[in-house]
């Protein structure tokens, strides 16, 4: 798919210039804008149905649906104790922990902390209008 410059600057930017999925900071160049789901459409920005992904991810999830890639990330640890023995060495000394947490893709914690950001400026706003 090609996209003009400023439409790449553009979406580059659509999360706080960090990938949608793990939320590491964009280089300049090197990254990809990849089609989303229809689930995640209607996510902010003026590019829709595109989403800036790091090449890591966009290696590491091919093909695969988003929730195909948030299976396959909670099966990491696991596949790491298995076939690992420098996994299963740090674990031993307390080095890494396994954790039960949900996979949390970027965008949705974004998405989470702008309506919030948004809901406390507003907020904001309405208090220093009635105190005028």
């Amino acid at each position: 798919m090609k996209l003009t410059k400023t439409k790449r600057d553009v979406l580059r930017r659509k999360f706080g210039g960090c990938c949608a999925y793990c939320g590491n900071e964009l280089p300049a160049r090197g990254w990809h804008a990849e089609r989303c789901e229809a689930d995640f459409a209607l996510l902010p920005g003026e590019c829709r149905g595109l989403m800036p992904v790091c090449t890591e991810c966009r290696t590491s999830k091919g093909n695969a649906s988003a929730e195909a890639f948030r299976v396959l990330l909670s099966q990491q640890v696991y596949r790491a104790q298995r076939h690992s023995v420098n996994f299963r060495t740090a674990m031993r000394f307390g080095l890494v922990r396994e954790t039960a947490a949900p996979v949390e893709f970027w965008f949705e914690k974004y998405a989470a902390v702008t309506a919030s950001a948004q809901r406390i400026s507003t907020e904001s706003s309405q208090y220093q209008d009635s105190a005028a």
